[in-house]
């Protein structure tokens, strides 16, 4: 049995029978987080703003939460949906876009 235990604004979540996804972290997200990428165990099905908001508490991102993008396997997650996750998927952190 995979468990990971993810501290969470004082109490754990507990993930269970989850499956391992790689979290790829891009430009100011992966400033803040200290890691250009890292494997975490995920379970199968998750709401994308329970998904934004692990990331966001977990690497030290709330900073920038409301503008990140997420996408899993080079397509851009909508916010409303359930993802559905296997292992060997890659979830992307994409920040805020800036240029000039």
């Amino acid at each position: 049995m995979q468990t990971q235990q993810v501290r969470r604004r004082g109490y754990n979540m507990e993930i269970e029978h989850g499956v391992p996804v790689k979290l790829i972290f891009f430009a100011q997200s992966r400033e803040l987080a200290g890691v250009r990428q890292t494997t975490i165990n995920l379970p199968t099905k998750i709401a994308y703003q329970q998904l934004l908001n692990l990331i966001a508490n977990r690497y030290n991102l709330e900073s920038i939460k409301n503008n990140i993008l997420l996408a899993k396997n080079e397509e851009v997650i909508s916010d409303n949906c359930d993802i559905e996750l296997r292992e060997s998927d890659n979830i992307a952190v994409i920040p805020p876009l800036s240029g000039g």
